[in-house]
């Protein structure tokens, strides 16, 4: 997968050349609103991880963790996130400030959490979707077999879920302790987290690529985020390399330039994931072997 977003990019970068093209395209005058955009999008930062922090409260409310101690799993397992696969990293980050006795019963709470949050990206991504499939199908004759692909992914997912469903029933019998409230707070959450991620996106898309027609950069802005949650995935790093794909592909579906979006990608990527990692190497200053212990 890393190899092949690297392919992509450094054909639209070097051979093709189409991002140093369209790079004089990035708006450079910047005015005094512009600014108070830029620091509304850093703002919603804090924002951003608060409610994952109280949603992993309510996953792990069986430990009755202070938000300090929230904040510090979560941080961590996003530390965690940029080297360790799969997303294993935030599991792993989590579960390390969990007493010894709750750590295996909230990894299925933490992966349903994960899937919620999945499911909404999802749907909102539909949009983005639509408009991809509609450009594609203009551009390049789409023909039912291409569809045919996407219907034999999903049969595979469900007849492994069928097979599998035995392992998963028992893996996802600690969820039962949940209540129904604790699941819309949840959801709620993930909603709410989800929002302010397309808020930034939109916030940056405007102030780089202001020549955008608003409802396209609303359908990248699901694409990118579709992309980044459903492509398989290395680590946070390479999940940038997704992004940036998603956007040059997007915009070039279009023919519009990608180097302002890739911007607005890249400093939504600095801004929610690379700060808050550098803050969490803080973190393991104080993570000794006694804590994993207990």
């Amino acid at each position: 997968m890393f190899a092949a977003i690297g392919t992509y990019l450094w054909q639209s970068l070097i051979i093709n050349q189409k991002i140093l093209v369209d790079w004089h395209t990035i708006k450079t005058d910047w005015h005094y609103f512009d600014f108070i955009l830029l620091v509304s999008a850093i703002i919603l930062l804090p924002v951003n991880w608060i409610l994952e922090v109280i949603k992993w409260q309510v996953i792990a409310q069986k430990s009755n963790l202070r938000l300090g101690e929230a904040a510090r799993g979560v941080i961590l397992g996003l530390t965690l996130d940029n080297v360790l696969p799969m997303g294993s990293g935030s599991i792993s980050g989590r579960i390390i400030t969990l007493p010894k006795a709750h750590r295996i019963k909230s990894v299925p709470g933490i992966l349903v959490g994960q899937i919620i949050q999945s499911i909404i990206t999802f749907s909102f991504g539909l949009y983005g979707f639509v408009l991809v499939w509609e450009r594609a199908s203009t551009l390049f004759n789409w023909q039912i077999a291409h569809s045919l692909v996407l219907i034999i992914a999903l049969l595979a997912i469900g007849l492994s879920l069928f097979f599998w469903r035995d392992r998963i029933f028992k893996f996802m019998q600690p969820l039962k302790h949940y209540s129904k409230r604790s699941w819309l707070i949840i959801f709620t959450l993930s909603f709410a987290r989800y929002l302010v991620f397309l808020i930034q996106f939109m916030i940056l898309a405007r102030i780089f690529s202001p020549e955008l027609d608003l409802a396209l950069a609303f359908g990248c802005a699901t694409w990118v985020f579709s992309a980044r949650t459903f492509m398989p995935k290395v680590s946070n790093i390479e999940g940038l390399g997704i992004r940036a794909l998603a956007v040059v592909f997007f915009m070039n579906l279009y023919n519009l330039p990608p180097a302002g979006l890739l911007i607005a990608v890249f400093l939504l990527w600095f801004i929610n994931l690379a700060i808050p990692s550098l803050v969490g190497l803080s973190f393991f200053r104080s993570l000794k072997m006694d804590s994993l212990l207990k």
